[in-house]
């Protein structure tokens, strides 16, 4: 009697996509160099149209008309020039993600060919042998070709859903090509934007004044892949700044963007024509580029495995030049536990380097000390941080209430990304620093800030806040640290006498506050207050601040080492009992260890 076994056929070679990711970066990169040509004439032909009345008459007259229309023109091909170079930029990253996607489909095939022509070659020996197929060994093989079927089947289906990503991108760049083509349209607001992007953005919403993030989220929600494409090559300023989207989204987006600068600006910056503004751009862009590189090379303290990194914000002309950036090292859209740090004054994107390495250090602390959750760590520098000490805005609170409503509004866009479903919901902390301690005090205090748990370290004063209970998170999530020698965190009131308006609001480590205080004490400090390495160093490797904060951001704020509180008493000067108390060595384990030992 015969048995039947089904055994999937062997799975065809699946062709590699054509295209070469390199060659299109190149020839971004050229067309970039040319809109940065179109501008720039664009540029002359307007600054030359007027002569300061040496040249008057009919003559003059249709010359400027001329100038005018050229430098229009030129504008315009700029933006449709530029707007095709996104579409090419954007198709290399996508062919890059296809290739890597064809690699493991490839993988897999060769496996379950080799899984099949075992199986195939284990039923011709249980049929030539002594004992015959036995019922035993039937059911085995049958199971097994069962088995391998199903994972042929999803293969075959991942294999045909990849195939239309490939086909999509490409029919994406040629319609964007396509659209930039015809003069009348190339000179048009929308030369260069896609048919399918005009469609997906005309969908109800889309990211616009009058969509809130969780419509927004919706909206993406609702599109296609090739929609989502789409709208990132043509619209990438608009997607990578939208609240509510992926983090996911809004890198690619933003990624668009900061290649097409170094591109463009580069090239006016070889002819000698950028402009002061144009140079802090490109200054910014080579810093965040700077910045990513080096937190791409970053690895998880536990698994070795490397984070990844999220250009989340990307602005770099914002604020004349100062630039808005948010760069997070960990994977924003699945972490289960977030950090947002807010800096304070001096801070400008030229410092986005520095600061993303503090956040690595912040990601290392919480997963080294944590209870194995995931981590992200975002530097969000969203606000027009005061200049300096010398700055009149950095005694007054004017850029911290600012900044606090656009805190509060990137962390609403932030929860809105991942939905409305609980089991999605991070555990996020805000951390603010400095000037940014009080930026975050408005953002909780006076705009709802939708955060678990709230840090200030180095705070000269909590803004709009007199207690911790007034903060949104509730009095018991609120966290302080406060080096005893650091001159900013003494500004703020300590008690009923107060200290002149000298600093901003109640100092939060004081007792009339009433947030837990944590040891943020370095074991090299001197014997006076400063605002060098006492106020700069709250996330240090191996220091009491690190190793706390690490803890809150885990979720374990109630296992920091406390400290207590300073205070003002009437009769004398504010004390801080920290001043006197020895601290913590490096790398002391349950005090100030952060990471393993290299």
């Amino acid at each position: 009697m015969s048995a039947v076994i089904e055994v999937p056929s062997e799975v065809p070679a699946i062709e590699r996509p054509e295209g070469n990711p390199a060659a299109a970066d190149s020839l971004a990169e050229a067309l970039y160099t040319t809109a940065a040509r179109y501008e720039e004439f664009g540029d002359n032909a307007a600054s030359l149209q007027n002569f300061d009345g040496s040249w008057r008459g009919a003559a003059y007259a249709a010359y400027k008309e001329a100038a005018a229309k050229a430098s229009g023109e030129h504008s315009s091909m700029a933006a449709t020039v530029k707007r095709v170079a996104h579409a090419v930029t954007s198709y290399a990253d996508t062919l890059r993600d296809l290739r890597r996607t064809h690699e493991q489909l490839s993988d897999r095939r060769t496996n379950l060919n080799a899984r099949t022509a075992s199986l195939l070659e284990d039923i011709r020996a249980a049929n030539a042998s002594a004992e015959g197929m036995t019922p035993e060994v039937l059911a085995d093989l049958r199971n097994r070709g069962r088995h391998l079927i199903r994972l042929v089947d999803d293969l075959v289906t991942d294999r045909d859903a990849w195939a239309s990503q490939v086909q999509a991108a490409e029919d994406l760049l040629r319609r964007s090509f396509e659209a930039g083509t015809d003069l009348g349209d190339a000179l048009s607001e929308l030369g260069g934007v896609s048919d399918t992007a005009r469609d997906a953005m005309a969908k109800p919403g889309a990211p616009g004044p009058s969509s809130s993030p969780e419509q927004v989220h919706d909206w993406w929600e609702g599109l296609t892949d090739a929609e989502r494409e789409a709208v990132t090559s043509a619209y990438p300023e608009l997607i990578g700044s939208a609240d509510g989207l992926p983090a996911s989204a809004r890198d690619d987006a933003n990624r668009v963007l900061l290649d097409g600068d170094l591109a463009r600006l580069g090239a006016k910056e070889d002819d000698g024509t950028l402009s002061s503004l144009e140079r802090k751009t490109l200054d910014n862009a080579r810093a965040t580029e700077s910045a990513l590189k080096n937190s791409e090379e970053y690895r998880d303290p536990l698994t070795g495995n490397l984070t990844g990194s999220q250009l989340w914000l990307y602005d770099p002309s914002a604020f004349d030049g100062d630039g808005r950036v948010a760069v997070a090292v960990g994977d924003l859209d699945t972490a289960d536990d977030v950090a947002v740090f807010t800096p304070g004054i001096t801070t400008d994107m030229s410092k986005v380097a520095s600061y993303t390495g503090q956040m690595n250090n912040l990601y290392e602390s919480t997963r080294y000390n944590g209870d194995g959750s995931s981590v992200a760590a975002m530097f969000w520098l969203g606000y027009d941080a005061p200049d300096g000490v010398t700055d009149t805005a950095t005694m007054t609170e004017g850029r911290a209430e600012d900044g606090g409503r656009r805190l509060a509004d990137a962390i609403d866009g932030l929860r809105a990304s991942r939905g409305d479903d609980p089991a999605d919901r991070a555990h996020l902390t805000a951390v603010g620093h400095s000037y940014g301690s009080t930026t975050t005090s408005y953002a909780t205090g006076k705009f709802d800030l939708d955060a678990d748990d709230v840090v200030l370290v180095g705070s000269p004063g909590a803004g709009p806040s007199d207690h911790a209970s007034d903060f949104s998170v509730g009095r018991d999530h609120v966290y302080v640290g406060r080096d005893s020698r650091d001159i900013v965190a003494v500004l703020g009131d300590e008690g009923w006498v107060g200290k002149g308006g000298l600093g901003l609001g109640t100092d939060p480590s004081s007792r009339d506050f009433d947030a837990t205080r944590f040891e943020a004490e370095r074991p090299d400090r001197g014997d006076i207050r400063g605002a060098g390495d006492a106020h700069s160093s709250y996330l240090a490797h191996d220091s009491e601040s690190l190793y706390n904060i690490g803890l809150i951001v885990d979720g374990h704020g109630d296992q920091v080492n406390e400290a207590e509180q300073s205070y003002d008493p009437w009769y004398d000067a504010p004390r801080d009992p920290e001043w006197d108390r020895d601290p913590a060595s490096p790398r002391t384990p349950g005090r100030s260890e952060t990471r393993p030992e290299e």
